[in-house]
């Protein structure tokens, strides 16, 4: 079976542009009064020792086509660590200038800039807070909040699609796949979203059905967007390494792939491969600290406690991690020491018959 999403994408653009007065009245819905965005106005800054405004730094390139048509959003590096994607995004400033035949298209690299100069693989130095676990953010919160809720305001809120690109963090080794939500709340955002991933070119998809449906809960950037009206997704490609010039040809070419797909840029857009759907994810944590020795790979699928490895205890006593509900490997911790409650293993899991 081949997918022509052009059609379903290019239809959603043109029924949604009352899109950003929705997303306001969401975030009045669903955001406590004490924690409110001052994201309907000026951002709120929190200020430093000496009393001056402190804003967090976001790096933004807008790329414009000057014809009307969609706002298309690609964010790389929410987690600093995964370096490939922002390798990605700084080509993609070099390859569409002068290309794009209609639409605008931001590029937001690295999103966690602080966690990116500091070398870190997810959280940010200034509050040891991870950027992708704070969403919708606060604007009178900690810095990393502060950043969340600039994403939210200077980024979401203009979008009509969002990209959150990811990879291997170096810790850990991903296959190729994407996240899309499926809350169910608004059926169109659903397909839409889903339509992208297929744009985007990947063969496995976790259309999550059993995701937050409030915006309140949301926590990654990609299900705030979605919650937010905004179709987005999460983009994973293959790599166990923070730097892999592999996975940053293919973020590169999923882009232009969706992009064409929108008629943003020139050239048949590509017929997919319909993509393994998967309904949600499971994720499999350390119990203790210890020593990890993974026993599969990312593309496995394993069956209903079938282990992924082995944890060693400090009192070098090695057990099984089995994983209860199976799946297909999607992310897998590398070997070597870790802390109680890192996660080892996620999977995707199939849709009940």
């Amino acid at each position: 079976m081949r997918l022509n999403t052009g059609r379903l994408l290019n239809g959603y653009v043109a029924k949604t542009r009352e899109r950003r007065q929705r997303f306001l009245v969401a975030l009045l819905r669903a955001t406590p009064v004490a924690a409110l965005f001052v994201t309907l106005g000026p951002a709120a800054q929190a200020q430093d020792t000496a009393g001056r405004a402190v804003e967090p730094i976001l790096p933004v390139t807008a790329v414009t086509s000057g014809n009307p048509g969609p706002t298309v959003a690609f964010v790389a590096g929410v987690h600093g660590g995964k370096v490939a994607a922002i390798r990605a995004l700084e080509q993609l400033r070099q390859r569409l200038p002068g290309r794009l035949v209609r639409g605008r298209v931001l590029l937001v690299s690295p999103a966690n800039l602080a966690g990116y100069t500091a070398g870190l693989a997810q959280i940010s130095p200034d509050d040891s807070l991870n950027l992708n676990r704070v969403f919708p953010g606060r604007a009178d919160g900690r810095r990393t909040e502060r950043l969340a809720a600039k994403i939210m305001r200077d980024i979401v809120a203009q979008s009509d699609y969002l990209v959150d690109l990811h990879g291997s963090d170096g810790d850990e080794a991903v296959g190729r796949f994407a996240y899309a939500a499926r809350p169910g709340l608004t059926p169109r955002v659903d397909s839409a979203a889903k339509a992208l991933a297929e744009a985007w070119g990947t063969a496995v998809i976790v259309w999550d059905e059993a995701g937050p449906r409030t915006l309140a809960e949301s926590r990654f950037l990609q299900t705030a967007a979605h919650l937010s009206g905004v179709p987005a997704i999460t983009v994973f490609e293959a790599g166990a390494t923070r730097e892999d010039s592999a996975a940053t040809a293919a973020f590169i070419a999923g882009a232009e792939r969706a992009l064409r797909a929108l008629g943003m840029l020139d050239g048949e857009p590509a017929r997919s491969v319909a993509p393994l759907l998967l309904a949600r994810r499971a994720v499999v944590t350390a119990q203790t600290d210890g020593a990890w020795r993974p026993a599969t790979t990312p593309g496995v699928r394993l069956a209903p406690g079938e282990p992924a490895g082995w944890l060693r205890s400090s009192s070098g006593v090695e057990v099984a991690v089995p994983v209860p509900d199976g799946g297909l490997v999607l992310h897998l911790r590398k070997a070597g020491p870790l802390r109680a409650g890192t996660p080892l293993v996620i999977t995707g899991i199939s849709p009940t018959p």
